[in-house]
């Protein structure tokens, strides 16, 4: 018997084959560069694609490989480790994902054989992972679909040019026909395959629980630390997301006047809907910055510009509250757009993950770093839900207020404001019992009383903004709303302040982040409760109405049965401890599983592709494909169906030993399958005169 060749050795001389791996590889190479903007990068190493494509294809097809090639092909992909290495300490704009694309792109001129071609997939499939690890939106999924469409046309074509998708009845040896194989199941078959697998995996989904666990390694930035000493000072980096028509000097700015070292009420003007990050939380939040304290009756400025600094502790994590009361999140930012040197948080922060050596927290609770935030960084932060039980808040017990600092700044009152404004204040509250009455009357004076408008009427000359918007304007924007509220409950004794910062954001449940945009920008007020500590309120009419943390998902589309509540028994906390203890490692033990499953796969289907091949491999020779053809005709029109422990030459002697033409039939099936040199032109024209006397008669003569 012939010594077979294996199909993993041999080279690839499939164009078709190399042709779509080159365009899966391509694929990948465009995702990364379309997350990460280095389009310079996908010319790059498509180029480099092409050229060690063609390569391979010239001289590994005949079995020329250049020595020279293979050494400079070595070096070359060390370089480009090297250059990873550098690029990560060097600030190098995401050396992992170059780093991928340009080995992939080296390694194309080592394609030698079928086994190489699934592998090339195999790096595409990194590039694609690195390319989702940096996605924010479902346009990425095109990428997806193109390439997961190259790998099944792959597999396609690869099973069709080896003839197993016509032949797999001829060609199975002896010792392995009572094999299955996957290719001869009915396509009715393995549709009800596929949507049972499709409804498994959707049920899968629904009933894994969401990831609210600390992960094992937290998302921030690869880069080196922000070294700057953190200071006092907002660094706005002149964003283009705002056009003021200027009422009090400067007729237009390019800085949002929200985040700075002031904000100043007189500024007009709305802004637009470019995408500044994106947020992945399990829980709903807006986005804290700091809060301003002092009002002039225009400005508002902080009061105190003192500040703690935090040093970071091992892979840049700050402890600001090591010991927790309440349930904690885990939040990551993803910055799009260059920003301010501000952190924004959810809920109240405890942990802060930045790559920074020191950070800042203002007395209000801000947290600022020594630069602007740029494009490309990450950052994650760690809170506890903020949510307040309305009868604790009205049993505040304010006679044993402590007169802090930031608790005293909290009820100044700039001199213009009005008695009227008092007035207001007091007639609004009058039925209130409690302090949290009051917060709760003045909040909702403000949301059905007063319409919201980007462009209100323009602030007049020495007068005082809160009076103008609540006598004269009767509408404005969330500055206007929050000021007015801030300061009537500042007439009433009550600590205030205001903040600013971002709203959620809109959620997208196909790839899991809010998308905060330039016009979630806002600000809401907090109030001070002994006991309970600052509470947010918006007052803002259009808004959610309550800033306050929303409950954290832990089911996947755990919002369709939010009135459904686990049983309070020990059983189920214990259940979501160990649940939430488990998702913790559940990132690494998915991918060890995956890849092992996917090894385990690769070398199943490579070793069962082996294994059904003949002694003569070589199936895309026309003539050998066409008395297979011949065969199959002649079975289906006139013949009983062959036994899986049957060769062809015994179900010829068993079912048709009276017909010689059967047997003949039979004997040139064999020979093309097994015999090394291919059937003449006189065998397949036999084989051909044979199968149709079959069809057209029923009989053999």
């Amino acid at each position: 018997m012939l010594k077979r060749t294996s199909p993993k050795r041999a080279p690839e001389r499939s164009l078709r084959l190399r042709a779509i791996t080159f365009t899966a590889q391509a694929t990948s190479f465009i995702a990364v560069a379309y997350v990460t903007r280095l389009w310079w990068l996908a010319l790059m190493g498509i180029a480099i694609l092409a050229v060690g494509s063609l390569y391979a294809y010239r001289y590994h097809t005949r079995d020329q490989r250049i020595a020279a090639v293979r050494v400079t092909a070595f070096i070359a992909l060390h370089a480009a480790l090297i250059y990873l290495l550098w690029g990560i300490f060097a600030g190098v704009p995401y050396p992992q994902a170059q780093f991928a694309v340009i080995a992939t792109a080296i390694v194309t001129f080592e394609l030698y054989n079928r086994l190489n071609l699934f592998s090339a997939f195999g790096m595409g499939l990194v590039n694609l992972y690195v390319a989702a690890t940096l996605s924010r939106d479902v346009n990425f999924a095109f990428f997806l679909v193109t390439f997961v469409a190259a790998w099944l046309a792959f597999m396609w074509i690869a099973d069709s040019e080896d003839g197993t998708k016509r032949s797999s009845a001829v060609l199975r040896p002896p010792s392995h026909q009572n094999r299955t194989v996957f290719g001869q199941l009915p396509r009715a078959r393995m549709a009800q395959i596929a949507v049972f697998g499709a409804l498994c995996g959707l049920i899968v989904f629904i009933v894994t629980p969401r990831f609210v666990g600390r992960p094992l390694f937290m998302p921030l930035s690869i880069q080196v630390p922000i070294r700057a000493q953190p200071s006092a000072q907002i660094i706005n980096p002149a964003l283009q997301l705002i056009q003021f028509e200027g009422i009090t000097g400067q007729s237009e700015s390019e800085y949002y006047y929200g985040f700075g070292n002031s904000l100043d009420l007189s500024y007009r003007g709305g802004l637009n809907e470019t995408i500044l990050m994106y947020v992945s939380s399990p829980a709903w939040s807006y986005w804290r910055g700091y809060a301003f304290e002092t009002f002039d009756g225009v400005r508002w400025t902080q009061n105190d510009t003192g500040f703690r600094t935090r040093s970071s502790r091992a892979r840049g994590r700050f402890v600001l509250n090591a010991r927790p009361q309440r349930e904690t999140f885990v939040q990551s930012f993803y910055i799009v757009q260059d920003m301010p040197n501000i952190l924004w948080t959810g809920g109240a922060p405890t942990e802060v993950f930045f790559p920074a050596e020191e950070l800042a927290q203002d007395n209000t609770g801000g947290l600022r770093v020594g630069e602007a935030l740029r494009s490309g960084t990450v950052y994650s932060v760690v809170s506890e839900t903020q949510q307040f039980d309305p009868e604790r808040l009205r049993s505040a017990d304010y006679s044993d207020i402590k007169l802090e600092q930031e608790v005293l700044s909290s009820l100044l009152l700039p001199l213009s404001t009005t008695t009227r404004t008092r007035e207001l204040a007091a007639s609004v509250t009058a039925n209130s019992a409690s302090v949290y009455d009051k917060v709760i009357a003045v909040r909702d004076h403000m949301l059905t009383q007063y319409t919201y408008d980007f462009y209100p009427p323009p602030q007049a000359p020495d007068s005082d903004a809160v009076d103008q918007f609540l006598f004269v304007d009767g509408r404005g924007v969330c500055e206007h709303f929050v000021s007015a509220m801030v300061i009537m409950l500042r007439t009433l004794d009550i600590p205030a302040r205001f903040v600013v910062g971002f709203g959620s954001g809109d959620y997208n449940p196909i790839t899991n982040f809010y998308e905060v945009r330039a016009d979630d920008a806002h600000a809401w007020v907090e109030v001070y409760f002994p006991g309970h500590g600052w509470v947010p309120f918006d007052p803002t009419p259009g808004w959610n109405g309550s800033p306050q943390t929303g409950s954290v998902a832990r089911w996947a589309l755990s919002d369709v049965f939010n009135t459904l509540e686990l049983p309070d028994l020990p059983i189920a906390q214990i259940a979501q401890i160990g649940t939430s203890a488990l998702n913790g490692f559940m990132p690494a033990i998915a991918f060890v599983v995956i890849g092992f499953g996917t090894m385990l796969m690769l070398r199943w289907a490579l070793r069962r592709r082996s294994q059904r091949q003949p002694a003569y491999t070589n199936f895309t020779d026309p003539s050998r494909r066409a008395i297979f053809r011949a065969y199959q005709h002649a079975l289906k029109k006139f013949g009983v169906p062959r036994a899986s422990t049957q060769t062809i030459h015994e179900h010829a002697l068993q079912h048709h030993a009276d017909h010689p033409a059967w047997i003949e039939l039979a004997s040139l099936t064999e020979a093309a399958a097994y015999r090394p040199e291919p059937p003449t032109p006189e065998e397949r024209s036999r084989a051909k005169q044979i199968s149709a006397t079959i069809s057209i008669s029923q009989e053999i003569p």
